[in-house]
C-alpha cells in the first residue's frame, strides 16, 4: 500500500473537468486522488464560495467581482460551459455544500484567496464535523493564524513560490515562517523544491507538498526529491506513475 506522496486533485480533476465545481470534485473522488484542493472567497452577503478569481469572468458566463455580487448572481451563473458544452449548468457551489458532499469521501485542502475570511472559513469546517477531513492553506501566515485561533486542531499549509534562493538558511527561514503561525506542512512551487528543503521539512516534523505539476518529468522529478504530496491538474498521471489508475 503507497504512503507517499499523496496525490491532490488542483481546483478538482481541472485539467478535463470545469475548476472548482462539483463536477469537477466529484471526479477527483472517482479517479481515486488522496485529495483534492479547491478555492474560496465570499460574496457581498458573507457566504463562502468555491472560486479561484477575484472576478467570474473567466471561468463563467457572466462578469464582474465576486466580492461585489450576492449569492444569487453567483449561483446564476454557468460555470462549466466554458469547458465544453457537456457540462453547462454547472454552479460555483457552496464551500457549506462541498463540505457536506465531499469532505466524507475525500480530504479537502481549502485555500483562502481572500484576506479576512479564514475565521469564517474554520467555523464552516468545525459546523460541518470535518475539521479531521479538511486543511486550510494560504500564503498569508495571518490567515492560517487566524485560522488555527478559530480551531487550533486544524491543520494548516504554508504556500509559498519557495525560499529566496537554494540555500540552507533560506530553507531554515521559510519552515520558521510556517512554524511561526501554527503550519503543518508546507506547499511549495514545484520548481523551486530542493532536496534541501525536503530535509529540513522532514527535520522540523513539516510535510513538503508540491504545486502544480502536470508534466511526466516534473512528476518524476517531485519523486526523486521525496516530497509528500503531489499537487497536479492531471491527478490520473500521477496515480498512473504511482501504478494507481484503474
Amino acid at each position: 500500500m503507497r504512503l507517499s506522496p499523496l496525490v491532490c486533485a488542483h481546483r478538482g480533476r481541472s485539467g478535463v473537468v470545469p475548476e472548482n465545481t462539483m463536477a469537477a470534485y466529484e471526479a477527483a473522488v472517482e479517479i481515486g486522488a488522496d485529495f483534492l484542493e479547491l478555492d474560496v472567497r465570499r460574496t457581498s452577503g458573507g457566504e463562502i464560495v468555491c472560486i479561484h478569481d477575484a472576478a467570474v469572468d473567466r471561468t463563467t458566463d457572466g462578469s464582474g467581482e465576486i466580492e461585489q455580487m450576492t449569492l444569487a448572481e453567483v449561483q446564476n451563473l454557468d460555470a462549466g460551459s466554458w469547458k465544453g458544452a457537456e457540462f453547462a449548468g454547472e454552479r460555483i457551489p457552496l464551500l457549506s455544500d462541498v463540505l457536506a458532499q465531499i469532505a466524507p469521501r475525500l480530504v479537502l485542502d481549502i485555500e483562502i484567496k481572500q484576506r479576512g475570511i479564514a475565521d469564517e472559513v474554520a467555523r464552516l469546517v468545525v459546523a460541518a464535523d470535518a475539521v479531521r477531513d479538511v486543511t486550510i492553506v494560504s500564503f498569508a501566515t495571518e490567515d492560517l493564524a487566524a485560522a488555527k485561533a478559530e480551531e487550533p486542531t486544524i491543520a494548516c499549509g504554508l504556500i509559498t513560490s519557495g525560499p529566496a534562493d537554494a540555500s540552507l538558511g533560506a530553507a531554515r527561514d521559510l519552515i520558521s515562517s510556517a512554524l511561526s503561525c501554527g503550519a503543518n506542512f508546507i506547499s511549495c512551487h514545484h520548481g523551486n523544491v530542493t532536496e534541501t528543503l525536503v530535509r529540513e521539512c522532514h527535520l522540523m516534523g513539516l510535510s513538503l507538498m508540491a504545486w502544480t505539476m502536470d508534466q511526466p518529468d516534473d512528476i518524476s522529478r517531485m519523486l526523486e526529491m521525496r516530497v509528500d504530496g503531489l499537487v497536479t491538474n492531471f491527478p490520473e498521471r500521477a496515480l498512473e506513475m504511482l501504478g494507481e489508475t484503474s
